[in-house]
């Protein structure tokens, strides 16, 4: 390459929020180690990678999405970092989404409404070899949910292409949910699936949250917003994704090796929003201390308050809560609160006084204790790590 900048290939779709959030962290590496010169056809994934040594390119960052793109992208023999990595035997590093985090992110929002029926909707089948991160999200979450007890009720995806238009495949989809019981908590494989999800549940006269909690993954926020009601959903750390995969690619370009293994990169936190916002405990003391906490958060109540609320006493409360939804009054007050400050943290500007208070926490020291057991970073790196600052 001599001294001139790496050109570097991104074959990564820049029409989803996904893809624009990989390239966002990959910049920031560029920035900052750079200087590169990228390579960048914007919309969709070709299926068919472009003649990329003809071009001079360097090094490669992309998602394989099937073999068959993997194997033209492999014969080209540059370097090449996946940040899908959800098919084996192809590299033997890549950097990708922790999907049983996501899965037990997912499950535990679902679990902390209280509900016990669940369900998971996605685009393909188990075997689908273009959906494979789709798959490993679905069996990470229906092991999540069995794990606490209950079960998942997967939809089954269209056999024949010609149902699986979505003018046929509402009526199909809106059928499949009807003959689910009631409340039922839902992961949806990502946000559009989710919208599909709400647009086949209107078809079926259902109400959303009350007969069906749905849950989307992505955070793609014009999405969630654009519906009725907003969507909730698991926040992907997208931006260190594409961070690490550009310094994966870097240390392969300069002839370092790289970890012979895939870096997985955690969720950064639920997004809850009206299409979640149900209590469904069958325990109505405990729906009445949760309902307590959360119209109280930003004040420092205590235990005793929330037994008060209640009218139980700490033992009896204790033991109803673990019954229901598996934690502590105070433990579910705790994760309440840091997950409002998570909330605060990625969506606002303000300083963390203000933070704390609006959270329920009476000292910032108090709120730094709490939220590095909880998140296992301080409350400055986890603003930095979701906004991609250095």
């Amino acid at each position: 390459m001599g001294t001139r900048p790496p050109k570097v290939a991104l074959l990564i779709e820049t029409s989803s929020s996904y893809g624009r959030g990989l390239l966002h962290g990959i910049s920031r590496y560029a920035r900052l180690h750079g200087p590169w010169s990228f390579f960048l056809e914007p919309g969709a994934q070709d299926e068919t990678p472009p003649p990329l040594r003809d071009w001079g390119i360097d090094g490669v960052i992309t998602l394989f999405r099937t073999r068959r793109q993997a194997r033209r992208l492999l014969a080209m023999r540059l370097p090449i970092v996946d940040l899908d990595f959800t098919i084996p035997g192809l590299v033997p590093w890549g950097v990708c989404n922790d999907e049983a985090g996501v899965a037990r992110m997912a499950a535990d929002h679902l679990l902390s409404r209280g509900l016990r029926h669940f369900a998971f909707v996605g685009w393909a089948a188990v075997d689908d070899g273009i959906s494979l991160w789709e798959s490993q999200r679905q069996a990470a979450f229906v092991q999540a949910i069995e794990g606490a007890g209950f079960r998942v009720s997967p939809y089954e995806w269209p056999t024949r292409a010609g149902e699986r238009a979505w003018g046929r495949e509402q009526k199909r989809l809106a059928r499949w949910l009807r003959r689910l019981p009631r409340p039922t908590g839902l992961l949806a494989s990502n946000d559009q699936r989710a919208r599909h999800v709400l647009e086949a549940a209107r078809l079926a006269g259902l109400q959303i949250p009350d007969d069906l909690a749905v849950l989307g993954v992505d955070n793609d926020e014009t999405l969630c917003e654009l519906s009725t009601p907003s969507i909730s959903s698991v926040a992907l750390d997208t931006d260190t994704i594409g961070y690490e995969g550009a310094a994966m690619l870097h240390a392969l370009l300069r002839k370092r090796r790289a970890p012979r293994t895939m870096v997985l990169v955690p969720p950064l936190g639920v997004v809850a929003r009206r299409s979640s916002d149900l209590l469904a405990m069958a325990d109505p003391a405990v729906v009445a201390a949760v309902r307590f906490m959360d119209q109280n958060l930003g004040r420092p109540i205590r235990i005793t308050d929330v037994l008060a609320a209640a009218q139980l006493s700490r033992k009896t409360l204790e033991v109803r809560f673990r019954r229901s939804i598996g934690r502590t009054p105070h433990e579910e007050l705790q994760r309440r609160r840091i997950e409002k400050v998570k909330a605060l943290l990625r969506q606002t500007d303000s300083p963390l006084k203000q933070i704390a208070r609006a959270a329920g926490f009476t000292y910032v020291e108090h709120l730094h204790l709490v939220f590095r057991t909880h998140a296992g970073m301080t409350p400055s790196q986890f603003r930095a790590q979701g906004r991609g600052t250095p």
